[in-house]
């Protein structure tokens, strides 16, 4: 059985001399070099058609072919700048059918967009893979998976990789196919997703020359098949040792709690609120045996349907050195199927009572939740 030939990803390339550059801001330069220059005052032009006109009106002399152009590709009509202009067939010839290009535009994408701040916070964490909401285009439900540093260590290494997903597709006739985007893109029951590994180089984006990154933000988008915008966004937050993140909770009376389960009161960190719960002699899975400690999402249905990844840790006092004594740490995708995460196994329950003094000291139980991180988006 033979060997998959490994696909390297596809660079941007000049239309007029087929040679191909690692992106569009090297090909724009090469273009206003070699095709779109003055040949009686060296001036560099945006266009060829640019040239044409500057040569005609500024030295009166009539140019109908590009400089140094292969053969059919010398017109000056055919708008080019960069990869902007260049015909369906061209790029089907130069990539192959199935082939995704990369070209440079200044107007936002019309159908969908997503902001995220923090950058610098984000590429440090743990997480692998985030999925936008979804957003309807041309009558399919869609989303974008931004995969912060890359899809894998091998395509998408020290790169940010960018797929768009066709949706909700249970929902779907049984053999459903369509082709979406400008170039055609072929999506149907097996290949659901199309995009870039490579679709952005790490360095690339941390230049601040390139103008990727605006106070720690950038924002991505997409515009599937219907150039129309649509006014629906999000924002990706992603929120390293929030002020507000810590919650103390003073259980006065302890001794006396008759209840299975003791809720405190709502706490609030940036616009997310949560609760901690409870169970003073162990939840099902640690009945008699310890306490139980929970954190809860308190109103999920402020983040509209989406998820949120915390990283929190829980820790309790000991009154006798006004310490606090951390006993565990949890990262978590909390959603509306998954609202509580926890500790079962908080504190044994012969620790706790074994040191009243410490942990109980004039029958008063003091526990603390700290969330370290959120990340999480909200509509914009």
């Amino acid at each position: 059985m033979g060997k998959e030939k490994k696909k390297r990803a596809a660079k941007v390339f000049c239309y007029y001399c087929e040679r191909e550059f690692e992106n569009e801001k090297i090909l724009v330069q090469h273009q206003e070099a070699k095709h779109f220059k003055c040949h009686v005052c060296n001036q560099k032009l945006s266009t060829a058609s640019g040239m044409a006109i500057h040569v005609l009106q500024v030295h009166k002399e009539a140019v109908s072919k590009v400089p140094n152009a292969i053969p059919g590709r010398e017109s000056t009509e055919i708008e080019i700048f960069g990869m902007q202009g260049i015909p369906d067939d061209i790029l089907a010839a130069h990539y192959g059918e199935q082939a995704i290009s990369r070209t440079l535009r200044y107007f936002p994408p019309a159908d969908y967009f997503f902001k995220v701040e923090s950058v610098s916070v984000l590429l440090n964490t743990r997480m692998e893979k985030y999925e936008s909401g979804s957003f309807e285009v041309g009558g399919y439900k869609w989303r974008l998976c931004l995969y912060p540093n890359g899809i894998n260590k091998s395509e998408g290494k020290r790169h940010v990789s960018l797929y768009l997903e066709i949706s909700d597709t249970e929902n779907l006739p049984l053999g459903w196919e369509l082709y979406a985007d400008e170039k055609a893109s072929h999506f149907n029951v097996i290949k659901t997703r199309r995009g870039i590994a490579q679709f952005l180089s790490l360095d690339e984006l941390k230049d601040p020359c390139n103008g990727y990154l605006m106070d720690d933000c950038c924002i991505f988008g997409a515009e599937v098949f219907v150039i129309k915008y649509s006014g629906k966004g999000e924002c990706l937050s992603v929120i390293k040792d929030p002020a507000d993140g810590t919650f103390t909770w003073e259980i006065e009376n302890f001794s006396q709690r008759n209840r299975e389960i003791i809720y405190s009161e709502i706490f609030t960190v940036k616009e997310v609120k949560w609760q901690l719960i409870l169970y003073p002699r162990g939840n099902q899975k640690a009945k008699n045996k310890s306490l139980s400690l929970f954190l809860e999402l308190a109103r999920y249905e402020t983040l509209h349907q989406r998820k949120l990844y915390a990283e929190f840790e829980s820790s309790i006092k000991d009154q006798k050195s006004s310490a606090y004594i951390k006993l565990s740490h949890a990262d978590v995708w909390f959603s509306d199927s998954n609202e509580v995460w926890g500790f079962p196994n908080f504190i044994s329950l012969s620790d706790l009572h074994d040191k009243p003094d410490d942990f109980l000291l004039n029958d008063t139980l003091i526990v603390q939740a700290k969330i370290t991180l959120m990340i999480y988006s909200r509509n914009i």
